[in-house]
């Protein structure tokens, strides 16, 4: 994470990093791809996920896509990353659009 982050992407990729602090473990991968979907551009949150994970940046926009088709998560799966999300400002995030 030698680059600079890009300011449009600084509160977001804080709040992930805050939110998990060990890294984004495989049960809530998808649920945050695709809770943070509705929110960012395919472009944009796939460079977030590049930033926090390391991830190449065709895996990353290819696991955006599979977040909302093929790997769509359920409601349970979106609730428990949601409850990681909301003491790392995840309310004060979704008002900022």
């Amino acid at each position: 994470m030698s680059d600079p982050i890009p300011e449009h992407l600084e509160r977001t990729c804080t709040m992930l990093s805050k939110a998990f602090p060990a890294g984004i473990g495989e049960e809530e991968y998808y649920p945050l791809l695709a809770l943070l979907y509705e929110h960012l551009t395919d472009r944009n949150l796939a460079e977030v996920i590049v930033i926090v994970t390391g991830k190449d940046s065709a895996a990353a926009h290819n696991d955006v896509h599979r977040s909302v088709t093929t790997n769509r998560p359920g409601q349970e799966s979106l609730d428990l990353v949601i409850g990681k999300l909301m003491p790392h400002g995840y309310e004060a995030w979704l008002n900022e659009e």
